[in-house]
């Protein structure tokens, strides 16, 4: 992404005068003067030490759980503390800890048999993350490529029962080689991945899986194709194997391996069958990591005792990819540092530069303002989930929220503003603003998106997203500090804080507005978060200590929401299946079609409640 640098003195220059022409409207010139300079005083140097500080080798990506990411809290910790905020986190310190899950763990009970031949660990087979710990041993089917894609006209489970077996499948997908395939060709669709398959496995009634990888690729070899794969329990052992033995195994059930897959290439026809007399062993062993993170809070106090009870919050995530997981976007540089320079090194700066504009003149905020960096956000919104549920203000006081992520790589002047429809004023401020500041924005109405003020919107709270765009250096280690436009980041947080200043100093709170979501784009995601499938309408909580799916909020006049769910419901079965986490409601609602009613179970107040949705088109 092209990039447009501005000289320091016209970028602090549009910030005088933006507000300038703001404050004049409110206040005295002597109040207008003082507040100018306070704007003005906004320091692109002080801002990149941050982001150097924050996304440098030695933080190694900040990764949720490590000691680099503890590092990263008690540096902003003592930022705050320099400017004079106070704690506001637990027990009057800055932080608020909560627990989350960081990865899994391969311990020593790990097995693969064939008919009492036991296979080497590492050599010939790894489990895969997401398995859980267990033990079973029992019959076996070769299952293709282990897909069932009705989309497609295409079900490798349709001949054969997989109820209580061991399942044997391909890796990848059907017809790779044709880039005129109904699948996808060499890019892959949702139904390559190892969990959508273990998933459909499980859907199918297997008790275990086996992956092979299929004759289009040489290298088979086992551990560096899990490596990325995601670490929740999925509740179904798992391992990935070498070919060697699976192809004997074929071949001593009369049938060949490279025969088979070249027969389904052909037309699409799944070629899987019964492996009568063979018994497969397979013992998982993995370990949920458990560690503590700290989301990092500090307070402005309000000067209007009849308003200093309400809240203005303020935040950024500060956690990245660390050295690369699932979620890196360079597969082939896992192990290295992902820096997350703006993502979100740069959202992180924003919030400590704004936090000490308001210490220094705390005296002009009427309302208090609660300044956040979230742990946890790359994991699932996880750190702004926490405190929604678990605040140390009554949620209730929370007026609004504004949350910066990824503002430090503004090109061509454009930056993207999200939530403007969450409060009826947000946009024609947002316009009147930054008729000084002289950004090109582009605004969103919807309070929802892959960011922590979702966490916020999903409480009815008006939220603000602000944000310069994706880039090709995104969860990538090439997110470096040196790529960061600080002149136009000024910009942005000029912007920022005039909105967080008339949000604080208006003499109403704001109004909430419900927004319809909008339509999702690209694939992956649970129930109608973004994904495939038609439309169900819940807004997850990303939680990871429930077992099912946590609605942290139902869209209005969505299939849900007509159906009688609520925010707070926990969905424990779709369609018969119980849903264990995220990844099963995500794939049995892509099974579904438009129109279909699907029962399903949600826990309220302790209670099952069963009801019917009827699935709309997304919108």
């Amino acid at each position: 992404m092209e990039k447009r640098h501005y000289p320091v003195a016209i970028a602090l220059a549009a910030v005088v005068v933006s507000c300038s022409l703001y404050l004049n409207s409110l206040v005295t010139p002597a109040q207008t003067r003082e507040a100018s300079a306070t704007v003005a005083g906004l320091s692109p140097d002080r801002y990149m030490n941050n982001v150097t500080y924050l996304s440098r080798d030695e933080m190694t990506g900040r990764a949720s759980g490590s000691p680099e990411l503890e590092q990263a809290a008690d540096y902003i910790a003592s930022q705050f503390r320099v400017w004079g905020l106070r704690p506001a986190g637990s027990n009057e310190t800055f932080f608020q800890n909560f627990e989350l899950t960081t990865g899994a763990e391969i311990g020593t009970r790990n097995e693969l048999a064939i008919g009492g031949s036991n296979l080497k660990i590492n050599a010939d087979f790894v489990p895969i993350p997401f398995s859980g710990t267990a033990e079973l041993e029992g019959p076996a089917v070769f299952a293709g490529y282990g897909i069932t894609a009705p989309e497609l006209s295409y079900d490798d489970y349709g001949g054969i029962d997989a109820t209580g077996k061991i399942v044997v499948v391909l890796r990848h997908e059907p017809q790779e080689a044709d880039a005129n395939s109904k699948f996808s060709g060499k890019s892959f669709t949702q139904h390559a991945t190892f969990i959508n398959k273990a998933i459909n496995a499980k859907r199918h009634g297997a008790r275990g899986i086996v992956f092979v990888t299929d004759l289009n690729h040489d290298n088979e070899e086992v551990g560096p194709a899990t490596k990325g794969a995601e670490s929740e329990n999925l509740g179904l052992p798992a391992v990935h194997s070498r070919r060697g033995p699976f192809t004997g195994l074929l071949a001593a059930a009369g049938k060949d391996l490279a025969t088979i897959q070249k027969q389904i290439d052909m037309d699409l026809k799944p070629q899987s069958f019964d492996l009568p007399g063979t018994r497969i062993k397979i013992a998982t062993d993995i370990t949920r990591v458990r560690k503590t993170v700290k989301n990092v809070m500090a307070a402005v106090t309000g000067s209007d005792p009849a308003l200093a009870k309400e809240w203005v919050v303020v935040g950024a995530h500060y956690d990245h990819l660390g050295l690369g997981d699932r979620n890196s976007l360079a597969p082939s540089q896992i192990g290295q540092i992902h820096h997350g320079a703006d993502d979100n090194a740069s959202g992180t700066s924003g919030v400590l530069e704004l936090a000490r504009l308001a210490a220094q003149n705390k005296q002009n905020l009427k309302r208090s303002v609660l300044f956040m960096t979230f742990a946890g956000e790359e994991l699932g919104l996880l750190g702004s989930s926490y405190f929604v549920n678990n605040p140390t203000i009554p949620q209730a006081s929370i007026v609004g929220m504004v949350n910066l992520d990824m503002i430090g790589r503004v090109s061509n002047n454009r930056m993207y503003l999200g939530g403007v429809g969450t409060s009826p004023n947000f946009r024609s401020w947002a316009e009147e603003f930054n008729r000084a500041v002289g950004l090109n924005l582009d605004y969103s109405d919807s309070g929802y998106g892959g960011s922590d003020h979702m966490s916020f919107s999903s409480k009815k709270i008006p939220v603000l997203f602000f944000f310069s765009g994706l880039h090709s250096d995104y969860h990538k280690p090439s997110d470096t500090s040196d790529k960061i436009n600080a002149p136009d980041a000024m910009k942005v947080l000029s912007l920022a804080y005039m909105m967080i200043d008339r949000i604080a100093n208006g003499p109403d709170r704001l109004q909430y507005t419900e927004v319809q979501r909008p339509r999702p784009s690209g694939g992956g995601g649970g129930g109608g978060t973004t994904g495939y499938g038609p439309a169900f309408g819940s807004v997850p909580d990303f939680r990871d200590d429930v077992d099912g799916v946590l609605f942290a909020d139902v869209t209005a006049n969505s299939p849900a929401a007509k159906a009688g769910l609520k925010g707070g419901d926990l969905l424990i079965e779709f369609d018969g299946k119980p849903i264990q986490n995220l990844y099963d409601f995500t794939y049995a609602l892509g099974t579904k079609m438009v129109g279909d009613v699907v029962p399903v179970v949600v826990k309220r107040n302790g209670q099952d409640l069963k009801v019917n949705v009827t699935l709309e088109a997304r919108r």
